[in-house]
């Protein structure tokens, strides 16, 4: 089952962007399958690229 995540903020712990995490997945991580289906446990940041744990 695919979550909402449309509207929540996470903020880089590499280089404090603030963003939201569906924007992330629409375009930092658009080519993985595992953002699409949402069983992906990690998420990147738009501004710096780097990969960290995400507790949705």
């Amino acid at each position: 089952m695919k979550t909402n995540l449309k509207g929540k903020q996470v903020i880089c712990p590499y280089c404090g962007f603030k963003f939201d995490i569906a924007y992330a997945r629409a375009f930092a991580c658009s080519g993985c399958p595992f953002s699409v289906y949402g069983s992906c446990g990690y998420v990147k940041c738009p501004k710096c690229g780097k990969e960290f744990p995400f507790q949705g």
